[in-house]
């Protein structure tokens, strides 16, 4: 059992059974949320929620939703693109900002202290985004299974983040493409990683002899060399499904946010075959995240504010939104807390 948080450009919901529960801030939109239980006692009451907002930074809840709170101190960036749980320390928490930055906070996100080796990457001035004014996003963190404490993040547009030391010191991955929107890698192996990419690149790059931007990557010797596995589209999500881990899903679209398939693939990214059934393909929009749920079943966030369950070897697609709620707002990011 578990429930979910939603993140909308209306405020904080929490789903249940379909149906979204306000909780309110509903001026505000979160791109980014999270969630997490003592699991000694883990009632809905009890569920402290982090929520990511575009401009005004965290609000935290301690009890469930009912009431809010700023937690912004530490923080230099108030414009969050993700949170989620520390894969390197436990207990902590980590987030991601525009500009491209990372915080870590250890006592549940009431403060946060920033990743200074970010800043510090020979490059971190030329980075940006083509959409906003800020310098770059930290779009998201990925921990290759074991106890290595090495960490990575992605950097839309910037590059690949890579530290092997849980966040304390930072180099830049060398790869051949520079808008990276989703790192992610095999739920046993750490040197299978998969990367999903954007058509931009860094300016002062000379894009002769280069291969063309886009797709998605796949590295097999831990992000030493890469591979594209699809060649051009723009491509913002991609998992291994962690039960089904000979596989691996993709959000190819055609155009950004639009003309987006679900493909599927059982042979490294050989292949692909259509995995977007209940889905218009190509689709008005196209997949911004893919993500677990804690019952195995995988979860898709669309560019235009759906959101979408299906099994992993199924992949029929049904919305997790009740038809009577699901144009009443639109949902920009989600989490799941454990609660059996």
């Amino acid at each position: 059992m578990f429930r979910t948080y939603l993140g909308t450009q209306a405020g904080a919901y929490r789903l249940d059974g379909g149906n979204p529960t306000c909780l309110g801030l509903e001026d505000h939109t979160f791109w980014a949320i999270y969630a997490f239980n003592d699991a000694d006692n883990p009632v809905q009451e009890k569920d402290t929620v982090l929520a990511g907002s575009y401009g005004e930074g965290i609000f935290r809840s301690a009890d469930g939703g009912q009431t809010w709170t700023s937690a912004n101190e530490g923080l230099t960036a108030t414009a969050l693109r993700t949170i989620i749980a520390d894969p390197t320390q436990d207990g902590a928490i980590l987030c991601g900002t525009e500009p491209g930055r990372g915080y870590r906070s250890v006592d549940g996100g009431q403060t946060w202290r920033e990743m200074e080796g970010i800043a510090a990457v020979p490059g971190v001035s030329d980075w940006y985004l083509p959409y906003s004014p800020r310098a770059g996003a930290l779009r998201n963190f990925y921990a290759p299974p074991g106890d290595s404490g090495r960490l990575l993040a992605s950097i839309e547009v910037g590059g690949l983040l890579d530290s092997p030391d849980g966040g304390q010191t930072w180099t830049m991955a060398d790869t051949f493409d520079d808008d990276i929107h989703h790192i992610t890698g095999h739920p046993e192996n750490p040197d299978v990683l998969w990367m999903a990419l954007g058509w931009a690149g860094l300016r002062h790059r000379p894009r002769a002899n280069r291969p063309r931007y886009g797709g998605l990557a796949r590295s097999d010797d831990g992000g030493r060399t890469w591979t594209k596995r699809i060649e051009r589209d723009y491509t913002r999500a991609v998992i291994v499904p962690p039960n089904r881990p000979d596989m691996v899903l993709a959000g190819p679209a055609q155009k950004v946010g639009q003309l987006g398939r679900i493909v599927v693939s059982s042979d490294n990214g050989e292949t692909w075959e259509p995995a977007g059934g209940g889905i218009e393909q190509p689709a008005a929009d196209m997949v911004e995240l893919f993500q677990a749920a804690p019952d195995g079943s995988i979860w898709a966030n669309g560019s235009q504010g759906g959101l979408w369950r299906a099994e992993p070897g199924e992949w029929h697609w049904q919305s997790v939104v009740g038809p009577s709620h699901a144009a009443d707002f639109s949902v920009e990011s989600f989490c799941f807390v454990t609660t059996s």
